[in-house]
């Protein structure tokens, strides 16, 4: 039987929370071990019971502390062993030097908007390096990831990557912060979009559960559109002269909101830029 190989979360938010059950769904629960470690334990551990990750965190090297005989937390003491482990990074930029990294890791993915390599390289020594910008669907294995690699580890990252959704190689770091635009910003803003949608469909007289599951279905519909036809195939489609929809779609073109989603995009983009 193989060795299980290590993946080590330093952090317990909204993205390490896709991400690990984006694996922990996947046949890489078979594959890899998954340690949590943050500044405080207790969330830590209320991160793994929470989210059901006892059966998947089961290792327990040193300098770790045993939480159940299936789950396992490092200290809250500043220093985590990264020895030969695969590390994600997924805590804010400001809290990287939070830790003391001790030990070489064998790779660290790294989803912190702002820092680039060279500052990781800093802060934790390892053979490979990678820059990602998935996003929340990672929890339903449904993100889109961009991913920069700095080594020899192009088909570990595709497996793991491709276990919480669809990975993009890119050929430097900006473009992993351009993919905010397209990737990790964007759920947030088809969200405001369908909260829209639904407001609308009150205004005229639905009651919001019902606009609520009319906006679902339509959302699950246009994936599924998107998946097959390009946005303007998709346009033309549904507008006829004179009809209703090119009456709506002229209204969203006089108010600018093509060039406002732009420039929510590049401003997100821009935020991202602002190295920490």
């Amino acid at each position: 039987m193989s060795v299980k190989k290590t993946l080590l979360f330093v952090g317990y938010g909204s993205m390490a929370k896709a991400i690990a059950l984006g694996i922990a769904s996947s046949d890489l629960k078979n594959k890899y071990h998954i340690e949590i470690t943050g500044r405080d334990t207790q969330k830590a551990q209320k991160f793994i019971e929470e989210n059901h990750l006892g059966d998947v965190a089961t290792i327990h090297p040193p300098f770790m502390h045993e939480i159940s005989s299936q789950s396992s937390l490092h200290g809250s003491s500043g220093r985590l062993d990264v020895d030969g482990k695969i590390v994600i990074l997924c805590v804010k930029p400001y809290a990287l030097g939070s830790f003391v990294y001790f030990g070489k890791a064998h790779s660290v993915y790294s989803v912190l908007a702002g820092v680039g390599m060279e500052m990781l390289k800093q802060h934790i020594q390892a053979t490979n390096y990678a820059k990602i910008m998935p996003n929340v669907g990672a929890r339903f294995q449904k993100s889109s990831t961009a991913v920069y690699i700095e080594g020899d580890i192009q088909e570990e990252a595709r497996e793991i990557i491709s276990s919480f959704g669809c990975a993009v190689f890119v050929d430097s770091e900006s473009l992993v912060d351009a993919s905010i635009a397209t990737g990790g910003s964007s759920p947030a803003f088809l969200a405001l979009i369908a909260q829209a949608l639904i407001d609308a469909g009150v205004r005229e007289g639905l009651k919001r559960d019902d606009a609520l599951k009319l906006v679902r279905a339509t959302f699950e519909g246009f994936a599924n559109l998107l998946a097959e036809q390009s946005p303007d195939t998709i346009i033309a489609a549904i507008t006829s002269p004179g009809g209703t929809t090119i009456e709506g779609l002229s209204v969203l073109e006089d108010r600018a909101v093509r060039g406002a989603v732009i420039e929510a995009c590049h401003r997100a983009v821009a935020k991202s830029r602002q190295k920490h």
